[in-house]
């Protein structure tokens, strides 16, 4: 077993650790190094000069980027022939120090300082500025005999003021973050109970939404905290920016605030702080408040003020970053974000505990130096009063006033309809059911930005009678509206930019208490609260038992998937219920608001207990006849049926494994084709399209498609089969070999449509399954780069091509737009995603297009690398492609008037190709 130094980011502590796997490691790798207690040592190199053993140096990183200093030491240990390693302990990931990468980590230490020494000029320029205006400001007012005016008292007209007020919060929060220190809870009772309060007054912090909403999961939310809270305090307030009606049915005392703004943009939010603050003061200096239980608005810091201030407990409520949220969905970035997470930051440090919703967002406040141990993961819940089942009396007088009758199947839907709803995915499935299931019936509840695509999908398919929209309705009329359903639909897409999929949505707990079954994605905590649960293929098994599953849980964006599951549980209402009883037990025994807000006291006492439950002690369990016509179908058959069984390759290697993930279920080119029926031929010709006429016109010359007539042709990962098709129709013999089993049964599929012949094999190209010399041509576009060990599939190209047979392999170019400005300078700088992941994670999040969290290796390649990489092929051509005028911001576009759209891709292009020959002798 291999043993390397390994050696912490501030190179001065070491150990030495063993690991089987670091001999074998050639690229980038999913490894787990055990942390361990490290020594002092001030020159590691020494010590590895005193252990000849030792196979090299593996280097901590805590950053995204290695600095000036790592990439010195990994160099020294280069030179002394020893190996080098980068480890990011947070991924996982370990990446193979060479010259090739050495220079390619110097160019990003040089792009990455240059932006933050440009930075600070700027930030220099504008104090200097500023200084400036202030002493022409003051000798004005000296020679006119007038007192200076300064932001602090008003904000000038020539100035702005979002700029002031970012100022002045951005400065009291600094000063704020030096002081801040957590006010521990007293005499509060170890778990309060009705007849056991917590002495005094408990207040409530949200004033976000002056603006007035009436329903959703956070409102909600809110409400039904409020409630429980007030239920074990002596006395509670609710102060908030406008009034929630829910609160004054449930008899909870609420203070409804003067509104902030007439609207909400970054500026209101800013100066929301400094409007509320002394309002709120006042009130809490009367109040004298046991306890302060803030929802987290974003810009304001109130909270962590008024306990700071008149030393009070301080309970955060944290349901995720609202930065996140609006890049992911608003596409836009906060011109003064750095004030909003200073102003989270200090809310967490002054904090007494912070309540969140779930392990993602506890890991994300984690990375950011919170205390671990005052964070509670406290997934969402549903009142089980207000969610209950109804009487089968009261279910049809209901059905009976939305028009829906005994034999219909009537599947709901509530939510804000929001990017992270599934809702491009509940547009696409609706059709597809209703064609399916005669009876089928929609009820949908709520409103939103996405809601147009539902509308759309409705309309061109005539299915206005089948599908009954409500609207947004108030909170208690959506609970009663729930009633009228047989099950419920719940298909969240991640569509996150910057993070994994953060949220505890409360429809999904509303779902579980209703008592009828579920269909969900299997997308971070949904799935874990829905586990254990059923999958398609159990409905295809004979004899399916419903035991302890909650739901049925489908891969996050997979329509097909979705739309078979919600027809299986459709056609089988006696599992629908059977499941729909074992998730409302759920709810009953782990997941009520009344149990959520116990555990927040718990918590505050000491008890530690597990934030998801997946089994409960005591399942219902049913025996479901199996239908006769929905035996397992054979392989061929399930591909006619447009259904796979798909396989996966068992390669032992974590980045295959994502891989497999991947490409089985976000075909690649899939989602550029809007207007064909999928997986008809009209459909492949529409990839085919737009792959050839509007992103890569110049590859059918370059991939040199039409010319390689009579020979044979070996593809690497075929996707779709669109390339390797154009091979076949101009006379080659071609062969497909791919990982993903979901592409290959596109690629048969799509070959069988158009009439055409080839060989599919289903392995790893690490070792192919070919003999020696058996191939003319081996074409790989865009594939071996998601390879952990990249070098081994060019040495299996080289055994298998014939001697003179070529190699045209396409990788992603490490010198181009995409990869510096896109990925570097949007994702890695402007987002700051390099603070916490390395380039190579940022890759895998970001690069291709993903609607089931999956996170395939990605790889970048310079062409000199590429070179070396095809050592042995003689003679080696390298090409630059690949670029659509998209790509470019507004703010770029004037790069097109100096030079054309290709000249751009040959110089600056996303694909770098290369073209090897194997040597004759």
């Amino acid at each position: 077993m291999a043993s390397c130094l390994y050696v912490a980011p501030n190179l001065a502590a070491i150990r030495v650790v063993s690991h089987a796997g670091l001999t074998e490691t050639t690229e980038r790798h999913r490894l787990e190094i055990c942390d361990a207690p490290s020594m002092p040592c001030f020159h590691p190199l020494e010590e590895l000069d005193r252990m000849p053993d030792l196979l090299g140096v593996i280097v901590e990183m805590e950053r995204g980027w290695p600095g000036r200093s790592h990439l010195r030491f990994a160099t020294r240990a280069l030179k002394k022939e020893r190996r080098a390693w980068f480890y990011w302990p947070g991924e996982s990931a370990i990446e193979c120090v060479d010259s090739d990468r050495l220079r390619s980590y110097w160019h990003l230490w040089a792009f990455i300082t240059a932006i933050r020494v440009r930075r600070r000029a700027i930030a220099a320029k504008d104090r200097l500025r500023e200084r400036i205006a202030a002493s022409y400001r003051a000798l004005r007012a000296a020679v006119r005999g007038t007192p200076a005016v300064t932001a602090a008292s008003v904000v000038a007209p020539q100035e702005n003021p979002g700029a002031v007020f970012a100022d002045r919060s951005r400065r009291a929060i600094t000063r704020l973050l030096a002081e801040a220190e957590p006010v521990p809870m007293s005499g509060a009772p170890h778990r309060p109970e009705a007849d056991r309060r917590v002495e005094g007054v408990g207040v409530y912090f949200r004033t976000d939404f002056w603006a007035k909403i009436t329903s959703g999961g956070s409102y909600g939310h809110t409400c039904y905290v409020a409630k429980e809270l007030a239920a074990v305090t002596d006395r509670f307030v609710c102060f908030m920016g406008s009034r929630f009606n829910l609160l004054d049915e449930y008899g909870l005392h609420q203070v409804v605030l003067p509104r902030a703004s007439e609207s909400s943009n970054e500026t209101d939010l800013l100066a929301a702080h400094w409007f509320y603050h002394p309002q709120l003061k006042l009130a809490l200096q009367a109040l004298r408040p046991a306890y302060i239980y803030e929802r987290l608005c974003q810009g304001n810091f109130c909270g962590a003020a008024l306990s700071h201030e008149l030393g009070i407990p301080y309970i955060v409520e944290y349901n995720g970053s609202e930065l996140s949220m609006t890049r992911s969905f608003g596409g836009v970035d906060l011109t003064h974000e750095d004030v909003f997470i200073l102003a989270e930051d200090v809310a967490f440090k002054q904090a007494t505990m912070v309540n969140v919703v779930s392990q993602v967002i506890k890991d994300s406040l984690v990375a950011r130096g919170v205390d671990p141990g005052k964070i509670l993961v406290n997934p969402n819940g549903a009142d089980p009063d207000a969610y209950a089942p109804r009487r089968p009396d009261a279910k049809q007088a209901l059905r009976d006033e939305l028009g829906f009758s005994v034999d219909d199947r009537v599947i709901g839907f509530t939510g804000t309809f929001g990017g992270w709803h599934g809702i491009d995915v509940l547009a696409e499935a609706i059709p597809a059911i209703c064609a399916q299931v005669p009876g089928a019936r929609f009820l949908l509840i709520g409103d939103g930005t996405h809601k147009p695509l539902l509308d759309v999908a409705v309309a061109r398919h005539g299915l206005g009678s089948r599908v009954k929209s409500m609207g947004r309705v108030p909170q208690q009329e959506g609970a009663r509206l729930l009633g009228a359903c047989d099950l419920y639909v719940s298909p969240h897409n991640s569509h996150m930019v910057d993070s994994k999929f953060f949220g505890s949505p409360t429809k999904l707990f509303e779902y579980m208490a209703m008592g009828e079954g579920i269909v969900g994605s299997d997308l971070e905590q949904l799935g874990e609260v829905l586990s254990p649960a059923l999958r398609v293929t159990d409905f295809s098994r004979p004899g399916l038992t419903v035991t302890n599953e909650r739901a049925v849980l489908c891969t996050p964006g997979d329509v097909d998937e979705f739309v078979k599951a919600v027809v299986a549980l459709v056609e089988r209402p006696d599992a629908a219920a059977a499941l729909g009883r074992n998730a409302r037990q759920a709810v009953l025994a782990h997941y009520s608001w009344q149990r959520h807000v116990a555990n927040v006291w718990r918590f505050m006492a000491g008890e530690r207990a597990p934030a998801v439950v997946r089994i409960d002690p005591a399942p219902v369990v049913a025996q479901i006849e199996h239908e006769p016509e929905a035996v397992l179908l054979p392989a061929a058959e399930l591909v006619a049926a447009g259904m796979p069984e798909l396989q996966r390759v068992p390669t032992g290697d974590a980045y295959k494994e994502e891989v497999q993930n991947q490409w089985n279920n976000n075909p690649v080119g899939s989602h550029y084709a809007k207007v064909a029926p999928r997986r008809s031929l009209e459909w492949y010709l529409e990839v085919e399209q737009y792959r050839y006429g509007e992103y890569a016109p110049w590859m059918f010359e370059v991939m040199e498609f039409g010319r390689h007539s009579g020979e044979s042709v070996l593809e690497i990962g075929g996707g779709l089969g669109t390339d390797l098709s154009q091979f076949a129709r101009h006379g080659a013999r071609v062969t497909d070999v791919d990982l993903s089993a979901g592409h290959l049964e596109h690629a048969k599929e799509n070959f069988t449509l158009r009439g055409l012949e080839g060989e599919f094999m289903h392995h790893d190209a690490e070792h192919l399954p070919f003999p020696d010399n058996a191939f003319d041509v081996v074409y790989s576009n865009g594939v071996i780069h998601h390879t952990p060990n990249t070098h081994r599939v060019v040495n299996e190209i080289r055994r298998v091509l014939k001697p003179g047979g070529k190699a045209i392999v396409m990788m992603y170019a490490e010198n181009s737009w995409h990869y510096w400005y896109r990925l570097v300078w949007e994702k890695g700088i402007k987002h700051d995603m390099l603070r916490t992941w390395s380039i190579g994670e940022i890759m895998s999040r970001h690069v291709e297009i993903t609607e089931n969290d999956a996170r395939p290796l990605v790889k970048v390649y310079t062409g000199r690398r590429l070179k070396r990489l095809f050592e042995g092929f003689d003679p080696r051509v390298v090409y630059k492609r690949q670029m659509i005028a998209a790509e470019l911001p507004e703010e770029f576009q004037w790069i097109l008037k100096w030079m054309k759209l290709e000249t751009a891709g040959r110089l600056m292009g996303w694909n770098v190709i290369i073209k090897a020959t194997k040597p004759r002798a």
